[in-house]
């Protein structure tokens, strides 16, 4: 699937990013490789396993911290088929 920021978060995404540790990143880099891969949100969902929350075309991912502490969150919504739109939230 094609992953794109949601239009009107390209800002807070990016400062969102730069506050989040180098793990954190690449976490949230792993999981927009994930969505890229996928073929649905449902083979999306079975690849990141409990981390990831789906309710009809939209879907959170939570970003831990030591594998405990939730501090960001991609947030995102299926546009069509083969278009994500995400964004990534910060919860510090």
């Amino acid at each position: 699937m094609l992953v794109l920021l949601k239009p009107g978060t390209e800002t807070s995404t990016k400062e969102a990013l730069l506050q989040l540790s180098a793990m954190a990143k690449d976490e949230v880099s792993e999981i927009i490789q994930v969505l890229e891969l996928a073929e649905s949100l449902q083979e999306a969902k079975q690849a990141l396993l409990d981390d990831m929350l789906l309710e009809g075309n939209c879907f959170s991912v939570s970003i831990r911290e030591n594998f405990q502490f939730v501090v960001a969150g991609v947030l995102g919504q299926s546009a069509d088929e083969n278009v994500l739109l995400i964004e990534v939230k910060l919860y510090l």
